[in-house]
């Protein structure tokens, strides 16, 4: 998993670097090479069997977001790991506490969990000024969790894992 890791962190690096420096860019890029490492769950509630990343680079300027996707095929269980930091406003990147429990973290810091009937939530200020959540549903967030539905303490563990 840490050879996994490391290239996904020069992939999210070699791609960074090269969008911020196309000569065909319209915006302008002020503040450098963006370069970031991240900590990935190991240990799911369910069997992941298909792993994929997705970085949002169409405003390098203003937002840096990195979604790391974990999925089991046979039964449509999918978690979203998503780390965003908005560079120019950093007020609308809190956690919003708002019809959330709370829970504390092994770090001492407090995550926010939320549910609903399709999905369930985690989120939490993570290190650097990143907004982090993982958000768990299955069936591409159309239908009820029913009996793959998580324990809250599930996600506050996978939280643990990266921090």
């Amino acid at each position: 998993m840490k050879n996994n890791i490391s290239h996904v962190l020069l992939f999210i690096t070699i791609l960074l670097l090269s969008a911020c420096n196309s000569p065909n860019d319209e915006v302008e890029n002020k503040i450098g090479p963006i370069m970031y490492e991240f900590q990935e769950p190991t240990k799911f509630p369910f069997e992941v069997n298909d792993v994929s990343t997705e970085i949002d680079i169409q405003n390098p300027d203003y937002l840096h977001q990195f979604i790391f996707y974990y999925y089991n095929e046979e039964t449509t269980q999918q978690v979203k790991y998503i780390l965003s930091k908005e560079l120019e406003e950093p007020k609308d990147n809190e956690v919003s506490i708002y019809n959330k429990t709370e829970f504390t973290l092994t770090n001492g810091k407090s995550a926010y969990y939320e549910e609903n009937t399709t999905s369930q939530s985690l989120w939490w200020e993570s290190e650097n000024g990143f907004l982090a959540r993982f958000v768990y549903f299955t069936n591409g967030n159309r239908s009820e969790l029913g009996e793959y539905k998580l324990e809250a303490e599930e996600l506050v563990e996978l939280a643990n894992q990266v921090q």
